[in-house]
């Protein structure tokens, strides 16, 4: 039967093929119908490469795309096609504004230190990168001791 499948491929006839195996033609579309087909799991996807590649490059330019988008798909589907492409959603950290203040402060320091070489500016901690709660729930400082001296932690 293979070999009846490799000539119908090829672009012989019914007929053609009858002849060259001398069997009915019934039995040539019979084996054509009931041939191997590839095995399918799951339920087919809503959306198609291109849809994907699109909702894609829409998130990475505008982070609210499901309205702009007119999917027909839901948000948990965008959410998913997002993950694949190792897009994930984080919850921004609530901090509190800088003030003109803050920032006269912080530009007075540097001026007053922009002589200062590379390893005295690393010394200096940066509190707006990282917050330090004062204990968490469990009652363990917020503090971590990392490579032999104890600094504040980022969480």
């Amino acid at each position: 039967m293979r070999f009846s499948l490799k000539l119908i491929g090829e672009g012989k006839t019914y007929k053609e093929v009858q002849k060259m195996i001398s069997c009915s033609a019934k039995m040539i579309s019979n084996a054509l119908k009931w041939r191997a087909k590839p095995e399918t799991r799951g339920r087919k996807r809503k959306t198609t490469i291109k849809m994907d590649r699109r909702i894609t490059r829409m998130a990475k330019a505008q982070p609210m795309i499901k309205d702009s988008l007119e999917l027909p798909v839901s948000t948990v589907t965008v959410r998913r096609r997002l993950c694949e492409a190792n897009l994930f959603t984080r919850i921004p950290r609530k901090v509190p504004l800088l003030k003109k203040r803050h920032v006269q402060k912080r530009l007075q320091f540097a001026k007053e230190h922009i002589n200062w070489p590379k390893e005295k500016w690393r010394n200096i901690l940066w509190t707006d990168e990282c917050s330090s709660p004062p204990a968490t729930p469990n009652g363990i400082s917020g503090r971590k001791w990392m490579g032999g001296r104890r600094v504040l932690f980022c969480s």
